[in-house]
């Protein structure tokens, strides 16, 4: 940028743990733009995230990301000397806070309303009850008592889940009114997670009973449909995915048509978007799992870019400065991304292979999820963080694809010793 030149500026409100931030900020930095992430603790922030901003040379600033007051005061100080063109978070516990400091800045983004409704799953649900089809049947409980009443009543199995929280945490299966009531409660008592309120409420709903998927979304249009491998009940653990699904006609055009009237019924027709839903046991029909106003996680976003060349972290980036991103993907190859599992419980002495796996064919990533190294004392507790690392890998199909990373996660080892249940520490 020549001296004449004014600084421009893209804010996020704090940063996920699988690479959408920096591939964002990476894209913004080849259109000379300055990324800038606030963060609540930059220095309790992962170590590898604080080297790959480091190695960026993105600057990371400590704000009070839990004040909307806060993060527009910090944003303003950033652009004293330029101009703020951009405000927004791509991880899901921040998402709503970056569109309503955008919309508080007049900057472009998503309707805040919406994105916060995608933050509460009570609210998703009510929103989307408009558009017969799209729930299963759901009640919305403030006690043990009445959660168990309400299993009763929609018929086991149910699922159970906290309103707010995110990565499966606190979500099962429950197959009678006792294990319903018994997680209602553990739920209600958490209060606090990762800084994060935990609404002392849950929603009991049906338990939809086939394959699960993945719509991708921007600006309200499915750009894809990715497949899920999902853990055995009654947990669900997603252990990998699939871009593109391999789902037939009829199946396909069932799961974009929710996946569009359920975005339409939140009301996220701006920017990114990632819909879960589930087919009806018998495969004729599909429900909504969730909506999430934001990019993707799990690295679903590089699979789609090694499927098809679309980069959807530079498809939203274009949309937030502004432009119109091309929202036509051809479809080449197929990605998959397989997670390994920590230790329920125990200290990691060792990993081993990495170096092999990578030298597999096909194979273009192999990474460990962040905070994960020897050292590290970890306690399981059900939810997406007890991933310890992922494989991402191509192939003509989904059989190859699948099939290579799964090879190549064979290569790693990893040597846990046991430790005392009191010292280990809980997934941050």
């Amino acid at each position: 940028m020549s001296h004449q030149e004014t600084p421009r500026y893209v804010v996020f409100v704090e940063s996920p743990l699988t690479g959408a931030g920096q591939d964002c900020a990476r894209f913004l930095l080849e259109q000379g733009i300055t990324p800038v992430v606030v963060a609540a603790r930059p220095e309790a922030m992962a170590p590898s995230l604080l080297s790959d901003y480091a190695e960026l040379g993105v600057e990371i600033r400590a704000c009070d990301t839990q004040d909307p007051e806060a993060v527009v005061a910090a944003c303003r100080e950033i652009a004293a000397d330029g101009a703020l063109v951009g405000v927004s978070s791509v991880y899901e516990y921040y998402c709503a806070m970056g569109a309503e400091v955008a919309a508080r800045l007049g900057l472009t983004g998503p309707d805040p309303a919406a994105i916060a409704a995608c933050r509460s799953k009570a609210s998703m649900r009510r929103a989307m009850s408009a558009v017969p089809g799209l729930n299963p049947p759901f009640r919305v409980c403030s006690s043990p008592a009445e959660a168990a009443a309400a299993g009763t009543e929609i018929g086991f199995p149910v699922v159970v889940k906290p309103l707010d929280l995110t990565g499966s945490l606190w979500v099962r299966r429950c197959e009678t009114a006792e294990e319903v009531s018994a997680l209602a409660e553990e739920i209600m008592g958490i209060g606090e997670y990762l800084g994060q309120r935990v609404t002392p409420e849950v929603v009991v709903e049906e338990c939809v009973l086939g394959d699960e998927y993945s719509a991708e979304v921007m600006h309200g249009k499915v750009l894809g449909l990715t497949e899920k491998i999902c853990s055995e009940p009654p947990l669900f653990l997603e252990m990998g995915h699939i871009f593109p699904a391999q789902v037939d006609g009829a199946r396909e055009r069932l799961l974009v048509a929710k996946a569009e009237q359920a975005v339409k019924a939140v009301g996220v027709t701006w920017g990114p978007a990632h819909v879960e839903l589930k087919l009806t046991g018998d495969g004729t029909d599909a429900r909504v799992i969730e909506v999430n106003g934001r990019i993707a996680g799990d690295r679903i976003p590089e699979l789609v870019r090694i499927a098809t060349g679309v980069d959807m972290c530079r498809l939203h980036m274009t949309a937030l400065l502004g432009g119109t991103p091309d929202l036509e993907v051809p479809f080449l190859q197929t990605a998959a991304v397989h997670f390994l599992m920590s230790a329920p419980l125990g200290r990691l002495d060792a990993i081993d292979g990495v170096p092999e796996a990578r030298a597999m064919e096909g194979v273009h990533e192999v990474r460990m999820r962040p905070g994960v190294q020897p050292g590290m004392v970890y306690r399981a507790n059900g939810s997406n963080r007890d991933r310890a690392a992922w494989i991402i890998a191509e192939g003509a199909d989904s059989a190859e694809a699948l099939g290579r990373a799964e090879a190549a996660g064979r290569r790693l080892s990893f040597s846990w010793s046991p430790v005392d249940e009191v010292r280990a520490q809980p997934p941050c």
